[in-house]
């Protein structure tokens, strides 16, 4: 069963038919307050097959955010160039990402919520911070998704996001990718059961020229979510350790990404 596209689907055909239309930064949009898109791993690995997707590069942009690096040469020397845009000439972006989450005004947040878990696993306090007001101006680019928080419940552990703004028809896929990658890698470290990814966007919008192909993508018939039959730990993430099988999908729907 697919419900997560079906959400996915649901969420985005409202924010196209009800959006209000708006003049952002960078473009004409569509967009609602307050979505929220929520895979259940149970039901298969959220990569969407109503049109392809690369999940290795998910999987290598996973390896690169928890491992603190901020230059995309990492990213590039495996062939991932999303974040080239925003480089510059050093290919540095500033203090982004996963840079926060290892080096946040000093603090190490893995070390410590990891630390944090050890003593008490139901804690809710698993929270993970990108967002830091002292260092903003020195990113290329705001983080988009810029909260994490494992939720446990016994064996069974949740990722809630946070995200102030979040490209639907371009940026979900991935954000979902990556988000479950982490979740499954955490619950395969400590013995714990993956169980799902919900995605609270503030900001959740299409931008008017992906309109017809994201009508497109929501008129295809999903298939059955592919499996993950390997995964990396959270604490020594290596992308090429995260492998799925049995990815179904229709064709590409190539579009322009808005920087």
């Amino acid at each position: 069963m697919n419900n997560f596209e079906q959400m996915y689907s649901t969420v985005m055909s409202t924010c196209m038919k009800t959006g209000i239309k708006v003049n952002g930064r960078n473009g004409r949009v569509r967009q609602i307050t307050a979505a929220q898109i929520r895979a259940n791993l149970n039901d298969g690995f959220p990569v969407v097959t109503g049109k392809q997707i690369f999940p290795r590069s998910c999987f290598v942009e996973t390896e690169w955010l928890l491992s603190g690096q901020s230059n995309i040469k990492f990213l590039n020397d495996n062939k991932v160039h999303i974040w080239d845009q925003w480089a510059d000439d050093n290919g540095n972006l500033g203090p982004v990402y996963g840079y926060q989450l290892n080096n946040f005004n000093g603090v190490n947040q893995i070390t410590n919520i990891l630390n944090d878990f050890k003593l008490n696993k139901h804690s809710r306090r698993l929270l993970f911070t990108m967002w830091n007001p002292n260092e903003l101006q020195d990113m290329s680019l705001p983080p988009c998704h810029y909260a994490f928080q494992f939720v446990i419940a016994n064996d069974i552990v949740d990722i809630v996001v946070s995200m102030r703004s979040l490209d639907l028809f371009i940026g979900l896929p991935y954000d979902m990718v990556m988000y479950a990658s982490i979740l499954c890698s955490f619950a395969n470290e400590f013995n714990l059961k993956a169980n799902e990814v919900i995605i609270n966007a503030a900001n959740a919008h299409v931008y008017e020229e992906h309109v017809s192909s994201a009508a497109i993508y929501c008129n295809r018939k999903k298939l059955n979510l592919s499996k993950l039959i390997s995964c990396s730990n959270f604490t020594k993430f290596k992308f090429n350790e995260m492998k799925i099988e049995n990815y179904e999908y229709h064709s590409r729907l190539i579009v322009n990404v808005i920087k």
